[in-house]
């Protein structure tokens, strides 16, 4: 499997990478469920995901995500059971791009958290194509979601777990609801012959730096970073904090106004009223926020709803959430916040 992952040539196309991630992997996920093609498990996830591809009529249906059905067979590896489940490919594309699949289908045992292709859809596609372009980047973010050990839901208790990546995940709980980062786990123990594999709608992006690190190295957040430079808060988001920023994108900074835009920055005191609008002291995941209001570095306050299952700032959603860095969080918004004052 290994020299197979390396004569594989890389795409840019989603589609291209998960079609090639189910052509190169499909063989050794049928092999490892041959033999038990009549078992199968049921799991259920409230993630919406991409329609899942065909399975053989063998096995018991699985639900995945509402209207979305697929099979898991007992007795298969956690590759092959992530790829006869048929909503991780995109996961599967990138484990094959970073030459994980053979250590992923080794003895282990593993815990993954593994995301689903509505997760890494979530993700701005300039952020995707980055870590990919970025073999230790990529190796990093994947093994991020992986755990040494079998871990079922049950055995995850409030605390840390460190990850293939040496990096620290967090656990948190709300009766037997798992958080990972404060991202709920949407399906728990699925089981494979060499681990677990818990079902998530979010991908888990590791802490690559302090808050301006993370926002100068993953693409999509220059207008913001300009932004921050000209108000000289840089050092501010650079320091101990910890703080919560609501990140517009740069697609949110060209849908506003030019005129209001060109406005704001012209006026000092404005420019940094509307950029410490967008910052709260603490760090809070979105499992943190809680409806209601929420007090800024601005001294104006931000409200929190919350509307099936999503988090929402001044009724505006949050595109990418619980971006961990190490001063702090960051959630990145499809639109600038701009306080009614």
């Amino acid at each position: 499997m290994h020299s197979l992952s390396n004569s594989i040539s890389r795409t840019r196309s989603p589609r291209g990478r998960r079609s090639i991630a189910l052509i190169a992997v499909l063989g050794l996920s049928v092999a490892a469920c041959g033999s038990d093609a009549n078992d199968g498990a049921t799991v259920e996830a409230g993630a919406a995901a991409e329609p899942a591809v065909d399975t053989p009529a063998a096995g018991t249906e699985t639900t995945v995500a509402p209207a979305v059905e697929t099979t898991v067979h007992e007795g298969a590896d956690i590759v092959a059971t992530a790829l006869t489940a048929g909503v991780f490919t995109e996961l599967a594309a990138l484990a094959i791009e970073a030459d994980l699949v053979s250590t992923l289908k080794s003895e282990g045992p593993f815990t993954v958290f593994a995301p689903t292709d509505d997760a890494f859809s979530k993700l701005p596609r300039p952020i995707l194509h980055a870590v990919e372009d970025n073999p230790e980047m990529l190796a990093t973010v994947l093994t991020y979601h992986v755990v040494p050990g079998k871990l079922l839901a049950a055995d995850l208790q409030p605390g840390t777990l460190t990850t293939v990546a040496g990096i620290d995940l967090t656990v948190t709980k709300d009766g037997d609801q798992v958080y990972i980062n404060g991202n709920a786990v949407a399906a728990a123990d699925v089981e494979a012959t060499n681990g677990v594999v818990h079902v998530m709608a979010d991908v888990l992006v590791p802490p690559i730096g302090d808050i301006i690190e993370v926002a100068t190295t993953l693409p999509g957040f220059e207008t913001l970073a300009s932004l921050v430079t000209q108000a000289g808060l840089v050092d501010t988001l650079k320091g101990e904090g910890p703080f919560t920023v609501f990140a517009p994108v740069d697609a949110a900074f060209e849908a506003l106004d030019a005129a209001t835009l060109a406005a704001v920055q012209a006026d000092p005191a404005l420019l940094e009223t509307v950029l410490t609008y967008h910052v709260i002291a603490g760090k809070l995941t979105t499992q943190d926020l809680a409806e209601g209001k929420v007090t800024t570095v601005a001294g104006i306050d931000l409200t929190v709803t919350k509307q099936d299952g999503q988090t929402l700032i001044d009724g505006y959603p949050i595109a990418v959430q619980n971006v961990l860095a190490t001063n702090g969080i960051i959630h990145a918004m499809g639109n600038v916040l701009v306080p009614e004052s």
